[in-house]
């Protein structure tokens, strides 16, 4: 929604307006400039330095397409910026898990799982209900969903998104069994007689899987808190990196 876009806009906005009360002149010590629609191509060496990064090659881009469904397209028109330093934040794009290329239910130009608000679809038509073919209680959400962008924020109500399907599929008896998934009749399932998140807890107990509840996070929390992880007094934390280093805090 708007809020995370009001609150950075304030938080830029105060930065800019910084002043010394006393004499009024700026004390801001840093400048942020704000460019759109550039897309990076390639990092070029310092000409003194090869080892160090010396500029940024961009190409302009153009937004396309209809309100709210717009891709940015190149131009081919470039810029170069001198840098003497590249922050990379642009997230990770999505890859499949085998299954998914044998159905075809990924996207790989988007990096994305195919979806329809979150219930994963294939790029099939299906002639018979006109629309494309889904897989039934399969749903996804988040990067894997829409591609790396957004903020937490946006999670949240892209989940919502999902969230609503399923609950929808639910109420409309849309859940269907994976081995009749391919059928022209779908094979509805009485979920009432499901057990629920205690079946999936007897489940991965039985299959010796480890998972992280609740008390197990706050394991992981408390030691990574611990004074001897810290480099400094003023660190509040010093993330543990490793899957199996926090499996040993088990």
């Amino acid at each position: 929604g708007a809020r995370p876009k009001v609150r950075i806009d304030k938080l830029l906005r105060d930065v800019a307006a910084a002043t010394d009360t006393t004499s009024g002149a700026n004390t801001t010590t840093k400048e942020v400039d704000l460019r759109f629609l550039l897309q990076p191509i390639t990092f070029l060496p310092d000409e003194l330095d090869p080892s160090r990064v010396g500029s940024l090659v961009c190409q302009r881009t153009e937004l396309k397409g209809e309100p709210r469904n717009q891709v940015a397209v190149a131009t081919g028109e470039e810029e170069t910026f001198p840098v003497s330093l590249v922050l990379v934040s642009i997230g990770y794009k999505g890859v499949p898990l085998p299954e998914l290329e044998k159905e075809d239910l990924f996207d790989y130009k988007k990096g994305i799982v195919r979806n329809n608000h979150g219930k994963v679809t294939s790029s099939i038509l299906n002639t018979n209900t006109n629309s494309l073919d889904t897989k039934g209680g399969l749903y996804v959400s988040g990067w894997l969903k829409r591609g790396p962008s957004g903020i937490i924020g946006t999670n949240i109500s892209d989940a919502k998104d999902t969230v609503a399907s399923i609950l929808f599929d639910l109420k409309n008896g849309n859940i269907f069994n994976d081995d009749d998934a391919n059928k022209e009749d779908d094979v509805q399932v009485d979920v009432s007689s499901k057990s629920g998140r205690d079946g999936l807890n007897l489940l991965l107990k039985e299959r010796g899987v480890k998972i992280v509840d609740w008390d197990f996070y706050r394991k992981i929390d408390a030691e990574e808190k611990t004074p001897g992880r810290l480099r400094s007094e003023r660190q509040p934390r010093e993330k543990i990196t490793s899957v199996q280093e926090m499996l040993q805090l088990l």
